[in-house]
């Protein structure tokens, strides 16, 4: 694309009717005003012979070419009854009388003459007030009838193929700009898009401010600059002013070191300008509480302590000037978190500071100290990165992968390949929102050849793709591999892309071609946050948000940094440094963190007393005092028997040993205990073992009887042994038969 820097000189443009050929008294003559006040609708043919000079000009413009004629004929009559209602011709209605004829006619509710309306008065009496008008009023009709249908769908057409190339949908487009063309072309009296300059556009958005028109002059204005037709594009967005700037509450000398320390310091724009927000604020602090201080050098150490406990507690909007309405933030009258509070602190001590090192003041007190974070309030800080959860993450991998121009949203006007694009970027190489914005053209390669390790590992060609990062927050440009995934889907994009003119990084100050552009002009780094990841989570049938809160864009960095990091053998920390693009291991530490089923695994292994889930204690051993000699008082529930072991807790079996003498069999495991027996019993008997074998399972045959004889001198519930029990029943059983003897 090829774009003109020199100004061109707007071409006249001729309307097809000549004004000169008409009669354009403002009254009408005696005959004209006989013929109107006994005109009926079925007349028209006496109008035309007996006022031809009303009948010809309404012909000329309504008639000239088969667009809508039925409605023309409406206008034409109408006009014609209007003329008779007013007994004054349409040469002299005044332009508010066209506006009330047009806006109040209850006839107009229903039909579709109002374009034609319009038309007329536009040709015939120079009304150039269509914005007045406050019906839904089709302005691209109106410059057919006005201008012609040949010439207004060629420019049309001429900007549709224009907005295509910098990246507009056409579909998305199509629909909007026939109106704002036609507005902009009414207002500037020529169609032809050479006469469009900035002038005539900003004068059509400010008359239709409020109306959707002037919301989308920007988007003629893109075609414009398309088309070489304008030195750039222009941006008509009125933001409003950022609450915290406002000076009237503040003193102005105050204002003027604020405003020379804005001039000086050598910050980034965003972040200059938040701190100068915030000095604001802290302005009408002092206008409030210390009215006596008006520079940096009249902060003593008094005042410093003053301004460590308002801003402890400060609560939203309670430094807010006269020009923002506070109401309109949901967390109004709520204390500041921690980080905001550190924030006020490291504005003051910056600024203090500066001014120290500057030479521009004397100070009496010392910004790094007396204003140092309480502690009470840094205790709270720490790096809490916010990983997504592992499988909902694998889900949002997996959607990146998969999503389909289907899933978008109507209203979306993004291409479909550059949403893909972007999301497996987000997905696969762990960059930053602002990184993932400022990536350039040629960013990406492929692996040509086979990578062998220094451990001789081998990395198939085509395995991965080299990613070049741009200059970042925590590092200069470097490289880093990344999925294959991410060099496809970029490839995709870059076959779709336009290729309009360098932008400039402002990072850098370079003018580059950034990968993700659109309508002429860099994506917003919001794109990922508003868009993507939304259309990522209805893919992936997850909520946007969870426990930890909306998923983000860097909470996806802070999951992806973690899952390589987790992974068995994978990255070490100082690859995963150089990953990122860290320079220091500690900002890489940040993002690290220990998988729930790691922290289950070493609890698990740890925990001693989470073994001790029952324990029976002997009261009567303790009132006895037996437990100075070392009788057993306390006993582990180990199930089918107890352990006395009162250091069971470090033992490291742990565990029911059946030749362990502080096992304790329970009654109720005879049985189990008499099982046992039989089946190694039946191993000796009928099983050929090796002699290794055959004393192995002759101890648990003698371990097993040793629980036996345990269990021989327990008692039972009545006090007897069961030694006692057995001798009973014996001789009950062998009296009878001496008896019968």
């Amino acid at each position: 694309m090829v774009e003109s820097q020199v100004s061109h000189i707007q071409p006249e443009y001729k309307f097809h009717i000549n004004l000169d050929e008409y009669d354009r008294r403002a009254t009408l003559s005696a005959d004209e005003l006989k013929v109107v006040r006994r005109w009926k609708e079925e007349n028209l043919v006496i109008t035309k012979r007996l006022a031809p000079r009303l009948h010809k000009p309404l012909t000329d413009i309504l008639y000239r070419s088969n667009l809508d004629r039925a409605n023309s004929h409406r206008a034409l009559k109408y006009l014609l009854l209007t003329v008779a209602h007013q007994e004054k011709p349409y040469w002299g209605w005044s332009e508010d009388l066209w506006v009330e004829i047009i806006n109040n006619s209850p006839v107009l509710k229903k039909t579709g003459m109002v374009p034609q309306l319009i038309a007329v008065a536009y040709l015939l009496c120079g009304f150039r007030s269509v914005y007045k008008i406050q019906r839904n009023v089709a302005t691209a009709v109106v410059a057919r009838l006005v201008f012609g249908a040949e010439i207004v769908d060629t420019e049309c057409e001429r900007l549709f193929s224009a907005l295509t190339r910098v990246g507009f949908v056409c579909q998305t487009v199509r629909p909007l700009v026939p109106s704002v063309f036609a507005a902009v072309a009414l207002q500037g009296e020529n169609p032809k898009l050479e006469s469009f300059d900035r002038k005539i556009l900003e004068h059509t958005r400010e008359c239709y401010t409020g109306n959707h028109i002037a919301k989308r002059i920007g988007i003629l204005s893109n075609g414009l600059a398309a088309m070489g037709l304008t030195s750039k594009v222009i941006h008509f967005r009125a933001y409003p002013p950022r609450h915290g700037t406002e000076t009237d509450n503040i003193n102005p000398e105050w204002m003027t070191w604020c405003r020379r320390w804005l001039e000086t310091t050598t910050l980034r724009e965003g972040s200059r300008r938040a701190v100068y927000n915030t000095l604001t604020r802290i302005g009408i602090w002092l206008g409030r509480e210390h009215p006596e201080v008006t520079g940096p050098e009249q902060w003593t150490v008094s005042v410093c302590a003053d301004y460590l406990a308002a801003v402890d507690r400060l609560r939203v909007g309670d430094w807010g000037g006269s020009t923002f309405d506070y109401r309109l933030i949901p967390t109004v009258g709520q204390p500041l978190q921690a980080p905001t509070k550190v924030a006020y602190y490291q504005v003051m001590r910056r600024f203090l500071s500066d001014i120290q090192s500057w030479e521009w003041a004397r100070l009496r007190c010392n910004p790094r100290y007396h204003l140092s974070t309480p502690k009470n309030i840094a205790k709270y800080l720490g790096v809490n990165p916010r990983t997504i959860d592992d499988a909902s993450w694998l889900k949002l991998t997996w959607a990146s992968l998969n999503i389909e121009p289907d899933d978008l949203s109507p209203d979306c006007f993004y291409p479909f390949a550059l949403l893909q694009a972007i999301a497996v970027v987000w997905t696969h190489a762990g960059l930053r929102s602002n990184e993932i914005a400022r990536l350039r053209v040629g960013c990406t390669r492929e692996q040509s050849e086979d990578v062998v390790d220094q451990s001789g590992n081998v990395v198939p060609a085509g395995q991965v793709c080299w990613l070049d990062v741009p200059e970042g927050k925590t590092s200069v440009a470097y490289t880093k591999p990344v999925g294959h995934a991410v060099h496809k889907y970029i490839t995709a994009w870059m076959k779709k892309r336009a290729s309009p003119r360098k932008h400039l990084d402002r990072r850098t100050g370079e003018h580059v071609h950034f990968l993700f552009q659109l309508r002429n002009r860099p994506i917003a780094k919001e794109v990922l946050n508003q868009t993507v990841i939304p259309l990522l989570c209805k893919k992936a049938g997850i909520p946007i948000e969870d426990s930890k809160g909306r998923i983000t864009s860097h909470r996806g960095r802070a999951s992806a940094v973690s899952m390589l990091a987790s992974v068995p053998q994978g990255m070490t920390i100082f690859d995963l440094a150089k990953w990122c693009g860290h320079t220091s291991v500690q900002s890489t530490m940040s993002y690290v963190r220990s998988k729930p089923t790691q922290l289950a695994s070493a609890f698990a292994k740890a925990d001693q007393a989470a073994r001790m889930i029952e324990i029976v204690i002997d009261n009567e051993v303790i009132a006895a005092g037996a437990t100075k000699d070392g009788a057993p008082w306390k006993y582990y529930d180990l199930g089918d028997s107890y352990c006395s072991n009162a250091f069971w807790s470090t033992c490291p079996h742990r565990m029911a040993c059946a030749r362990c003498y502080f096992n304790i069999p329970k009654p109720s495991a005879k049985g189990v205990v008499l099982a046992a027996q039989q089946a190694a019993n039946r191993l000796l008997e009928e099983v050929w073992l090796s002699p290794e074998e055959r004393d192995a399972v002759s101890g648990d045959v003698e371990a097993l009887e040793g629980m036996l004889n345990k269990l021989r001198d327990k008692p039972a519930l009545d006090g007897r042994t069961p030694g006692e029990i057995s001798a009973t029943c014996g001789s009950q059983v062998s009296s009878p038969f001496t008896e019968s003897e």
